[in-house]
């Protein structure tokens, strides 16, 4: 007599699922990645002050801001999976995070339209319960397509709002302007899953082992 197959989960599956996963950034677009895997997950934004240097090592940047994120979060949490992202984007050799103001943002539109980007962002997790801890970064380049300069402020007030790095989204009015993507497409959206995944490989985690099934 052959034994039914059982598919409840195993203790050490019950176990990982009960470990706190906490996303170190106030973005509301990574938060909603997550939960579009169905990971749940703690937002405790880190509020830290993000180093923007040289643009040499633009990798190497946002693995450091990810990385302070974490570790401040780290301080006060004493247990859980700690995420830290940073995402920043080069044009033209030079760093642009997020626009201060409206102007600035629309100085951006105007300067990347018919222009390529490249996009970064770092990722820092920390297992606190484990002491493990691993840092990647990813990156994504896509061109803007040319904006009719009479079209500039059309397009200015569809793309708000103008809270990210780059100032404007890929998704919704900007997947007409955003086009010939190379690389992850949620690199671009503030968190590569596939890279996320990896880091967690690297600290002896699934990441599949966190979704709510």
């Amino acid at each position: 007599m052959k034994k039914a197959i059982s598919h409840q989960p195993s203790a050490e599956s019950r176990k990982l699922k009960m470990k706190k996963i906490i996303l170190a950034s106030g973005s509301k677009r990574r938060s909603a990645i997550l939960k579009s895997c169905n990971i749940g997950h703690v937002v405790v934004p880190s509020r830290i002050k993000e180093v923007h240097g040289a643009a040499k090592r633009p990798g190497a940047l946002v693995m450091l801001n990810a990385r302070k994120k974490a570790e401040a979060i780290a301080i006060k949490a004493k247990q859980g999976i700690i995420i830290g992202v940073d995402t920043l984007v080069l044009f033209k050799g030079k760093l642009v995070g997020k626009p201060r103001t409206k102007r600035e943002a629309k100085r951006m539109l105007t300067a990347f339209s018919g222009n390529q980007i490249k996009v970064y962002s770092g990722i820092h997790i920390m297992d606190l319960d484990n002491s493990k801890e691993a840092s990647g970064f990813d990156k994504t380049s896509l061109h803007i397509k040319k904006i009719p300069r009479m079209d500039i402020d059309k397009y200015f007030r569809l793309l708000g709002p103008y809270d990210k790095a780059g100032g404007f989204s890929i998704e919704g009015v900007g997947s007409i302007v955003f086009d010939d993507i190379s690389g992850s497409y949620f690199n671009v959206l503030g968190l590569p899953m596939g890279k996320l995944q990896e880091l967690f490989r690297k600290i002896d985690l699934d990441l599949l082992d966190f979704v709510k099934c």
